[in-house]
């Protein structure tokens, strides 16, 4: 069982395809439903994925089991969750969005009170017209954000149009899913809902399977539109149970191997070996041209093989060929993330979440490889120190989003880029700039190296107000503002070049 919306459960049936069943039909605990399997005789028991629902008003959910960890969002009185695991007083479930942790006290436990609760929620959000949890977007390049404020940090730029499913709200915000995409709140008034047309269905309509659920979407993404081949370009390449390092690792590959891609998840593909092992593995380790080709573009002068990137402009079309002349298939927006699979001249050809592919221009593909590129002074790929690594680690959110108070890859200000790539490296430093300024070992301006942390004063405040990271060649890249983001300068320039207060190292 993976997912609830209502009143339906979308499930694994016994010969694993996935379906939707009502939910009366069904019954939650493990133990009795082993025993109806066996003997028809029902028995409860409670077992370690047992149903709960909220019962506050709102109840965040967290990344880990405290207050101190980072805040993926909140959920709505009478939302179902199922228990995963426990630690102390905070709950680890599985939600309408994802995986994380509620504190204990603002989950309902009994299942009469719980679905009492989710009756009550689902009676009002009839009321305020929410008949059915799917909407679409009715504005022009509508914010995704962290949480439901303007203050809060933004995922991602939505398209009018495109389709969400509401699952939560808080004041005069909706928490949504966005189809085949993230999870985040976006303004109520920019959501319009099926039923605002006035065609209401004589019944409830099956309800589409649930977007961005870790599972079984995890198992089992979009298909890819045409078949797709890759092979491994790597040695000893992980395959991991899911799109990320914080699944366990399946199974290892060998450079060379040939694979078949069934789908993808950002910067990651869901792989088949000829022996029929299913996994996930990182884009930027496989190379869908036979070993000995590569997908390159120039790069400070020499070429770069390129394999994984994101959209670099706030609107671009995805068309069916290399070429203006072809048809538009689809419109993408900034910091989508693509997987680039092959290239005709200044074409690429990409990869998306939804299974589809098609063609962009280069010059519009911001790409992994290039961003490392443009260290000055190392080669792509270059590892030569703690220094190189941080300068690694940071060119790659080159472009990210610069968001007052942000402190994570969905939006940065300057200490808090710091903050986030030095911890990357499991160093620790302090959150403002004037803080991280008494930290670490000065250093003179003629011995600087990559990975150094640079100061600047009397930018927008007096005093020490403003920090990068050292790359090379006098240049530092850094979360400068609202207009350029994440972006790189020269310390010797006409406007920081005056302001220059010294570095740190702090590794």
């Amino acid at each position: 069982m993976t997912a609830f919306r209502n009143r339906w459960c979308w499930a694994k049936l016994p010969d694993d395809s996935w379906g939707w069943i009502s939910e009366p039909l069904l019954e939650f605990s493990y133990d009795k439903g082993r025993q109806l399997a066996d003997s028809g005789n029902s028995q409860s028991a409670s077992s370690s994925h047992s149903p709960a629902w909220i019962k506050a008003t709102a109840a965040n959910v967290r990344s880990g089991p405290g207050l101190g960890y980072d805040r993926y969002g909140s959920l709505t009185k009478g939302t179902k969750v199922y228990k995963l695991s426990q630690r102390a007083e905070w709950i680890k479930c599985k939600t309408p969005g994802g995986e994380g942790w509620i504190r204990r006290d603002l989950l309902e436990f009994d299942v009469a009170a719980g679905r009492q609760l989710a009756q009550q929620a689902g009676s009002a959000a009839t009321s305020r017209g929410l008949e059915s949890a799917k909407g679409y977007i009715d504005g022009d390049r509508v914010r995704l954000r962290h949480g439901p404020s303007t203050e809060s940090e933004i995922i991602a730029l939505l398209n009018k149009g495109q389709v969400v499913h509401v699952f939560g709200e808080k004041g005069d915000w909706k928490q949504v899913t966005v189809q085949g995409g993230n999870t985040g709140w976006v303004a109520g008034w920019l959501i319009k809902y099926e039923t605002d047309s006035g065609n209401t269905p004589d019944v409830d309509p099956l309800p589409d399977p649930p977007p961005n659920f870790p599972s079984p979407e995890y198992e089992r993404p979009p298909a890819v539109s045409e078949k797709l081949y890759a092979w491994i370009d790597g040695s000893k390449v992980n395959v991991r149970t899911g799109p990320d390092t914080d699944h366990p690792v399946r199974l290892q590959l060998n450079q060379g191997q040939k694979v078949e891609v069934l789908g993808a998840n950002g910067h990651w593909c869901r792989i088949k070996t000829p022996g029929g092992d299913v996994g996930w593995v990182a884009g930027w380790v496989i190379s869908f041209l036979p070993p000995g080709q590569a997908i390159t573009t120039e790069q400070n002068g020499e070429q770069v093989a390129v394999k994984v990137g994101w959209v670099a402009r706030p609107e671009v079309n995805l068309r069916a060929g290399p070429g203006t002349n072809y048809e538009e298939i689809a419109e993408l927006v900034f910091s989508t993330q693509v997987i680039i699979t092959d290239q005709q001249g200044e074409w690429y050809k990409v990869l998306l979440d939804n299974g589809k592919t098609g063609w962009v221009a280069s010059w519009l593909i911001d790409t992994r490889e290039e961003r490392i590129a443009r260290q000055e002074g190392a080669p792509a790929g270059s590892q030569g120190g703690k220094g190189s690594q941080i300068v690694h680690t940071a060119l790659q959110y080159l472009g990210q989003p610069y968001v007052r108070g942000g402190e994570n890859p969905g939006g940065f200000d300057c200490s808090g880029f710091v903050q986030y790539v030095m911890g990357r490296h499991g160093i620790n430093v302090s959150r403002t700039s004037p803080e991280l300024f008494r930290e670490g070992r000065p250093v003179s301006r003629s011995q600087l190296r990559p990975g150094d942390v640079v100061f600047f004063r009397n930018t927008y405040r007096r005093g020490i107000s403003h920090v990068g990271i050292y790359i090379n060649a006098n240049k530092f890249i850094h979360a400068a503002n609202h207009r350029r983001d994440v972006t790189i300068n020269r310390i010797d320039d006409s406007y920081y070049g005056p302001r220059y207060v010294g570095a740190r190292r702090m590794y």
